[in-house]
């Protein structure tokens, strides 16, 4: 099967619902698969070691993800080999790299086996080494999850319990670790890149990769009879441009033409808002792509993971407090530095306290453009959940006074969601905020989705913007276009949008 065919058939091979619907029994398949692996290792007994593990790897690829059918034995082996590479400093520093030596592992497991006394058959002895590979580099057995483009998160109950998801819908696939020490070694070795730990003092991790994907990870000593947990999200839109977000239908190119003359005109603050998994923070690195060569950008995070390509581009990042309950850094601590590093824009990576939130307003009030991300159902709501946090930090305000720094600070909410037919993130609303007005924030509707599923239609709710000069600057002219737009392109006629 080439490669291509390979990748397009990884969900199906790793779905349990597809499995499921295929009209076999679950013993006739996998006996089938089990006994084509068996064959093809068998004929690479009388091979080199490292021929034999190139030829197993290939020909079990569900089997070695589901824990190889190891004996008691084979996973003592195992661990026992694990350590032992742990212990090899030459070995670590060639892991860093884009492979893992064949030869290094091979020699590993020799070594036990002798320390031991033990024999293994060769079939079985490969297996192990295949399990090495697979858990000393990358994604180990999730890799393939990770390698195809319809999952965006993976979420691991424990080490037989690996579950896959596309958009909203999550099914069970076939992959496991051999052991549970196996399956936290990975989580070790995953948080080790990142120079983090977990611990029962330190029992959650956030952290980042620098390719955006993130992960989250809680110790067993919280979770119940199951754990660790760990929680794999991956950014679908790769590469942070604007031709991402039309590419992957995040919305159409008047909208994104729309959104980049506001950040290219560094007037107007943005605020991101949308459920969980919706693409926020993807969509601010595509339009963050618009900021000006020369502008002076810093970012406030909890985890690293904006990283914008830019020359004058800066980061602070939040930290707890340690054991002792010393040494924690907020945000709202990091935005008031901001303001003395004078930044053309702050960047705050999510709203997620009052403090933050109150920082955050500050800081847009006084002349400091900013984007941020928060959590909301709809564009309207997300001013309703700014008053709350508002609210919050400043108990002895009025309603009114905290409406009113609201409509000073924010200039647009752009609102995502995830279409449930086609799994993917839309643009749901955009609104534009102006000023309080009699007890109210005034807002003007800017584009609705009227439409979802595979040909999603937006609504153009008003002609008009707060931002006319720098809409026409940029050669936007909102009245020459259809009430109704998509990716097509072309004008659908009035009698369709009535």
């Amino acid at each position: 099967m080439s490669d291509k065919k390979d990748k397009e058939s990884l969900l199906g091979l790793f779905s349990t619902r597809n499995t499921q619907s295929s009209g076999k029994k679950p013993g006739e398949s996998s006996s089938s698969s089990t006994r084509s692996s068996s064959s093809n290792r068998s004929s690479a007994i009388n091979r080199k070691s490292s021929s034999i593990v190139r030829s197993a790897k290939g020909k079990s690829a569900a089997s070695a993800g589901g824990g190889g059918g190891l004996t008691a034995l084979g996973t003592s082996i195992l661990r026992e080999s694990r350590r032992e590479l742990g212990n090899d400093p030459s070995f670590q520093a060639s892991a860093d790299g884009d492979e893992v030596q064949e030869e290094a592992i091979v020699r590993a497991v020799d070594k036990v086996l002798l320390r031991r006394g033990e024999k293994l058959d060769a079939i079985e002895r490969a297996n192990i080494i295949i399990h090495l590979q697979k858990d000393l580099l990358g994604w180990g057995v999730l890799q393939p999850l990770v390698d195809n483009r319809d999952v965006t998160d993976i979420h691991v109950y424990d080490y037989q319990t690996v579950v896959l998801q596309k958009g909203k819908t999550s099914e069970l696939t076939g992959l496991s670790w051999p052991t549970k020490q196996s399956y936290i070694s990975f989580i070790d070795r995953l948080l080790m890149k990142l120079g983090k730990s977990l611990s029962t003092q330190q029992h959650t991790v956030d952290a980042s990769f620098p390719n955006g994907i993130r992960i989250c990870a809680v110790h067993e000593s919280v979770c119940g009879a199951r754990g660790p947990l760990l929680a794999i999200r991956v950014p679908r839109i790769v590469n942070a441009s604007l031709e991402g977000i039309i590419s992957y239908q995040v919305c159409p190119p008047l909208i994104v033409e729309y959104m980049a003359a506001l950040v290219r005109s560094g007037e107007a603050t943005i605020i991101v808002a949308g459920e969980t998994g919706t693409g926020k923070t993807t969509l601010i690195r595509c339009i963050a792509t618009q900021f000006g060569d020369n502008e002076s950008i810093i970012a406030v995070e909890d985890t690293c993971e904006l990283n914008f390509q830019h020359p004058f581009y800066r980061s602070l990042v939040s930290r707890t407090a340690n054991v002792e309950g010393v040494g924690e850094v907020t945000l709202q601590e990091h935005i008031k530095t901001t303001l003395r590093m004078t930044p053309t824009r702050v960047i705050l990576g999510e709203m997620r306290t009052p403090l933050a939130a109150e920082a955050f307003l500050e800081s847009a009030q006084t002349g400091h453009v900013g984007m941020t991300t928060i959590h909301a159902r709809n564009a309207k709501e997300t001013l309703v959940r700014l008053e709350s946090l508002l609210g919050r930090a400043q108990k002895s305000v009025s309603i009114d006074i905290i409406r009113s720094q609201i409509a000073l600070a924010v200039d647009c909410v752009i609102w995502l969601f995830r279409d449930k037919i086609s799994g993917k993130p839309r643009v749901g609303e955009i609104v534009e905020v102006g000023h309080f007005v009699e007890g109210a924030i005034q807002v003007r509707p800017m584009f609705t989705l009227v439409e979802v599923g595979h040909d999603p239609k937006w609504r153009i709710d008003s002609w008009a913007s707060s931002f006319e000069e720098v809409l026409v600057e940029a050669g936007i002219h909102l009245g020459d276009h259809p009430p109704i737009i998509g990716f097509d392109n072309t004008a659908n006629s009035e009698e369709d949008a009535e």
